[in-house]
């Protein structure tokens, strides 16, 4: 076995000695290895530039990114696969075991030459289609390129199992599996379907050979594909009984009326079973079937109308044949394959309605727990309809992050997604947005440019479709997105334009538009003017309308503390964290407890703020892979800082805040370490800090911070002597004395100049 393998039909798998290796997040990353190591040449850094990248994202910068994670992945000491210089990349893999080209290898050489035992085990290697999910559609060249080497593979994978098929045609039950696989590859060939369903027929399982014979004609005819008979034919074909015991006076039809032969032990027999019971006592077993492994008693009775009385005599019939028995898990089959096998009994038709109304019932009950959910999107993907499955597997998602299950909740989300596209017209966009939603919730985005622009899209086309409120959401998306990556003028337009929208809505979403607007424009510092009417609109109409969404005392909250009014703002954020709680938006709850602590921190509160912290961290670490840990830590290390004047706990921890790259966290957690070090007479740290913290917060336009690292610097320059650098300070503080600044920040930095000033004036005196 090569050291390396790399598995690229399905999903990209890396494995080293046999051992699966973690892959980098960004999809990107993942394509450009696939990229070059489907390709036995080195590429120009600009066309690996243009094919994977857009101008604005910087692509050479992005390009060496890409490359240090895949380094760390194909190279070790002894080996160097990734060539690169300044101008060229290319990999190297003759040594690596690459799944693709050895089926392609194998088809190009002689297969009837191969032993079928090399022909099944690269058949086995085809986990599905090449590079699932990383087609990357919004990147054209990209795109076309992994769909025709998809298709390659794919054709060569049909030849492969084509051969198979042909080959143990004289053993058909080792020949199925491959029959059947060859006809999921291509399922609109009628001669592989007209092979599977002459092996069926071979294996004495006519029912099953006449499902496929049907679904064959079906799928046909929806493609407007002409039959050539090939089905009909395979259909009609009979085979030599077993054994003379069969008698040679049998029908010619004896062998599609009987019962298919047994798949597994607990199926024997089964049918004999069935055909012994009354009708309620079949329909409880179909049902219990359709339910296992979780059947209760009273679901039966709600699903088959029976009356209690019945039921039990159906169940105690169903326990005489050794269906159903009763154990420790409560009520169940006796053997777990016989469900399948009475299920295997229903048509896929009724299948699909049975799954369909017990979906619909559990959607009625309130989802409350992670089984409940479970159950519901099970039952949705197996009713037919991707609307009620991507509708269940949205509510499964976010019932996920309630419960700090984001890994799931992230895979939950992309099979909704998967289905929702599915979906016509505005169904399809409302889907689309609350699945977005639940991604951008669980987990950080490898591409937050490419998504913020994706929800605006689908945002503009809920407003096309006249669903404002999904319209609402998009946006709402969109700002938080550009807001939490520093782009706060963007981020502000959003915020607005979610507003905008809903001016025709009805009045409850007038209400949350108008609260997660105010609170956006507090959060950024920007239009407070503007945030204070939004705030008292959305008070009035959600007075009357007997509502208080969360992001109303958010939005309180956040004004109060603006203009100095802390009790009025301490008690709106905990009315804010206790509904965030309440409402399972563990993103809101963790962004109410931070302005809790900042509060505490900025009124010297140290042990309030501690207290705080310790709290900010258990939501933190239980979080997506945001910003949101590292800052909890640094919080925690600025609390150690002032409770102890230990430094170490905070420079620890700084350096994940500045990879998570959250510079409006960065910033207010360097101005008040720089307050703290100017306070304990070190003003060369002090320096150095509000220096790091002027930098992120003129980045970012956020008066406050700029006013109060300026205040710093200021104090800090006048202590170590450099006058001309404190007086340039003091200035622009001076000129940032005034809204939108916060009250409590230019009070802090008018006595912090007061201060430097009077110290100045007493060193100059005579």
């Amino acid at each position: 076995m090569n050291a390396l393998t790399l598995n690229l039909l399905g999903d990209l798998e890396l494995r080293r000695d046999g051992q699966p290796v973690a892959l980098p997040p960004s999809r990107k990353t993942r394509a450009l290895l696939a990229y070059l190591a489907l390709h036995a040449r080195p590429f120009s850094r600009e066309h690996l530039c243009e094919l994977f990248w857009e101008l604005p994202d910087d692509p050479r910068g992005s390009l060496r990114w890409s490359l240090s994670k895949l380094r760390r992945l194909v190279d070790t000491p002894e080996r160097c696969r990734l060539i690169a210089d300044r101008l060229s990349v290319g990999l190297n893999v003759s040594d690596v075991d690459i799944d693709v080209l050895c089926l392609q290898r194998l088809v190009a050489g002689e297969l009837d030459g191969s032993d079928t035992a090399s022909l099944e085990a690269a058949a086995v290697r085809y986990r599905g289609p090449l590079l699932e999910g990383l087609d990357l559609p919004n990147f054209h060249d990209f795109h076309s390129w992994c769909l025709a080497e998809r298709e390659r593979a794919m054709r060569a994978q049909a030849r492969l199992l084509s051969t198979l098929v042909e080959r143990l045609r004289d053993q058909p039950e080792r020949a199925l599996p491959h029959a059947q696989a060859l006809v999921r590859l291509t399922p609109f060939d009628e001669t592989a379907r007209a092979r599977l369903v002459g092996l069926l027929q071979t294996l004495r399982r006519p029912r099953e050979a006449e499902q496929q014979y049907r679904l064959g004609l079906r799928l046909l005819g929806e493609a407007g594909i002409p039959v050539t008979g090939a089905l009909p034919r395979a259909r009609r074909a009979r085979i030599e009984p077993p054994s003379p015991a069969d008698g040679p006076g049998a029908p010619e039809g004896a062998l599609e009326s009987a019962p298919p032969a047994p798949t597994a032990p607990g199926e024997a027999g089964v049918e004999a079973r069935l055909a012994g019971l009354d009708p309620d006592a079949l329909e409880v077993i179909r049902w219990a079937a359709v339910l296992a492994p979780e059947i209760e008693v009273a679901a039966l009775g709600r699903y088959t109308g029976l009356a209690s009385g019945r039921i039990g005599a159906a169940l105690e019939a169903a326990e005489r044949c050794g269906l159903l028995a009763i154990g420790e898990g409560g009520l169940g089959f006796g053997d777990p394959t016989l469900a399948d096998a009475v299920y295997a009994t229903l048509s896929p038709a009724r299948r699909q309605m049975m799954h369909r109304r017990v979906a619909d019932s559990l959607t009625l009950a309130a989802v409350c727990d992670l089984d409940h959910a479970a159950t519901l999107v099970r039952h949705a993907e197996r009713s037919g309809d991707p609307d009620l499955a991507a509708a269940a597997l949205v509510g499964a998602g976010r019932l996920c992050l309630r419960f700090f299950a984001n890994d799931e909740a992230r895979r939950l989300a992309d099979r909704g997604l998967a289905l929702a596209e599915r979906l016509p017209g505005v169904r399809r966009v409302c889907l689309l947005l609350e699945l977005r939603e639940i991604l951008i919730s669980a987990a950080p985005l490898t591409d937050w440019e490419a998504t913020a622009t994706a929800v605006v899209t689908l945002a503009e086309q809920a407003l096309e479709h006249g669903a404002l409120a999904h319209a609402r959401l998009g946006y709402h998306l969109a700002s938080h997105i550009l807001w939490a990556h520093g782009q706060w003028t963007d981020a502000r337009e959003a915020a607005l334009q979610s507003e905008r929208v809903t001016r025709c809505a009805d009045d409850a979403e007038q209400v949350i538009a108008m609260a997660e607007t105010a609170r956006c424009l507090a959060m950024l510092e920007r239009d407070l003017d503007q945030a204070r009417a939004r705030l008292a609109d959305a008070r009035g109409l959600a007075s009357r309308c007997h509502m208080r969404p969360p992001a109303l005392p958010m939005a309180e909250g956040l004004l109060a503390w603006h203009a100095g009014r802390q009790a009025d703002a301490e008690s709106a954020l905990k009315e804010a964290r206790t509904q965030c709680k309440a409402s399972g938006d563990r993103l809101g709850e963790f962004q109410a407890n931070e302005a809790l602590m900042m509060m505490a921190i900025e009124h010297g509160q140290p042990a309030q703020a501690l207290s705080r912290c310790r709290a900010l961290l258990l939501l933190g670490e239980r979080l997506r892979d945001g910003s949101e840990a590292p800052f909890a830590q640094a919080a925690l290390g600025l609390c150690r800082l002032v409770t102890d004047d230990d430094p170490a706990p905070l420079c620890d921890a700084l350096g994940a805040l500045r990879d998570a790259d959250a510079r409006h966290r960065l910033a207010w957690v360097l101005n008040r370490a720089a307050l703290h070090h100017l306070e304990r007479g070190h003003p060369g740290e002090a320096h150095s800090a509000a220096a790091e913290a002027l930098t992120h917060a003129l980045a970012l336009e956020r008066r406050s911070e700029q006013l109060l690292a300026h205040g710093v610097l200021a104090a800090a320059s006048r202590a170590l002597g450099d006058l001309p650098d404190a007086d340039r300070h003091a200035r622009a503080a001076a000129s940032l004395l005034h809204p939108p600044a916060g009250d409590w920040a230019r009070r802090r930095v008018a006595a912090l100049l007061a201060t430097a000033e009077a110290r100045g004036d007493a060193e100059g005196a005579p």
